[in-house]
């Protein structure tokens, strides 16, 4: 028997409280593991952002001797879910394998803050983090933004939202525009994007399918921009007009093959390569959303349930941990250096 529309809004506020429910919790547990990393606090102005630094590890997990460069991480997890400590497998990962510092960045999330938030928290922790690289041992003069789904958001946005304020451009008549700490913008060299969310305007269910699919985006999106902004190009990059994008950095850009977010990512790499950006583009065959924060250690069950039907046969295969190192290799091809 099909649902009423009344019977369906109710399914989905009861879906929307429980979401909330699990976010908060991992929101503790995300201030209370162990972390291989050092946590540490970001002194923005009027705020103070949680944060994990970790360090650039040797295979023997020795620490590089050099300056390397440095990575500002944004975690997934829709606007509502995660933290800047629960990936700390895969980001000691990336450290080996890039030769990079990284600084996980704890930006506030929805429900209690929204879209503008996110991305002032973002934005301000790059700038933040470029003028005091030489603290973490790093290059001083550029950094790398990456970030997984809705942290790949928040790495475009951020990318975009400086080259608009070099341009003298704004997101476009009728949004909200954003106030950012300073007017110099950071020297980002390489923006790493892994199965980005970059449409936050289209409903989900017509995305297609993929591990993603469902109410669960729908309930991202709303809590994220529920204020008329869902098109604005700092929410969804895809919107960005032509002349907006010209002077973006060097782009990386993966997909999961089993994601309704496949076709918005792979719009906007076209979009960047005609406005003469540079795009390398990946695709990760057979995996779902959110692979690669599960690659390198035994997924939750939590994170079992957002990898799909076939997520205990990816994980027992190995496949999931095999598509990560790829992806590490990839990224490492492709960074401007």
């Amino acid at each position: 028997m099909e649902l009423s529309e009344r019977q369906k809004k109710k399914l989905m506020e009861a879906m929307k409280a429980e979401m909330i429910k699990q976010a908060h919790g991992i929101l503790i547990a995300d201030k209370m593991i162990k972390v291989s990393g050092k946590r540490i606090k970001l002194p923005l102005e009027g705020r103070e952002l949680d944060a994990v630094y970790y360090p650039a590890f040797k295979e023997d997990g020795s620490v590089e001797s050099e300056l390397c460069p440095l990575i500002v991480g944004f975690h997934g997890g829709g606007f509502l879910f995660g933290g800047c400590a629960v990936n700390d497998a895969m980001w000691v990962a990336v450290t080996k394998s890039l030769h990079c510092n990284v600084v996980s960045v704890g930006y506030r999330q929805s429900p209690e803050y929204d879209w503008h938030v996110c991305l002032k928290d973002s934005a301000d922790a790059a700038l933040y983090l470029q003028k005091h690289a030489e603290e973490f041992f790093s290059l001083p003069g550029f950094i790398y933004l990456m970030g997984q789904s809705a942290g790949a958001n928040l790495a475009a946005a951020v990318c975009l939202k400086y080259n608009l304020d070099r341009l003298h451009l704004s997101p476009g008549e009728g949004f909200d525009d954003i106030t950012l700490d300073s007017e110099e913008a950071p020297h980002i060299l390489n923006c790493i994007m892994l199965y980005p969310q970059l449409d936050g305007a289209t409903p989900p269910d017509e995305k297609g399918s993929g591990t993603l699919a469902g109410p669960v985006c729908t309930i991202f999106n709303e809590l994220h921009c529920n204020d008329g902004n869902e098109k604005n190009p700092l929410v969804s990059p895809t919107y960005a007009t032509s002349e907006m994008l010209p002077g973006l950095p060097n782009t990386i850009i993966v997909y999961s093959e089993n994601d309704n977010l496949r076709t918005e990512a792979m719009n906007y790499a076209k979009m960047l390569r005609e406005a003469d950006v540079p795009v390398s583009e990946m695709l990760a065959e057979g995996m779902p959303h959110g692979y690669f924060e599960s690659g390198f250690k035994i997924p939750t069950s939590f994170e079992m349930e957002f990898l799909g039907e076939n997520a205990q046969e990816l994980v027992d295969s190995g496949a999931l941990h095999e598509w990560s190192v790829k992806t590490l290799e990839f990224i490492k091809e492709n960074l401007s250096i």
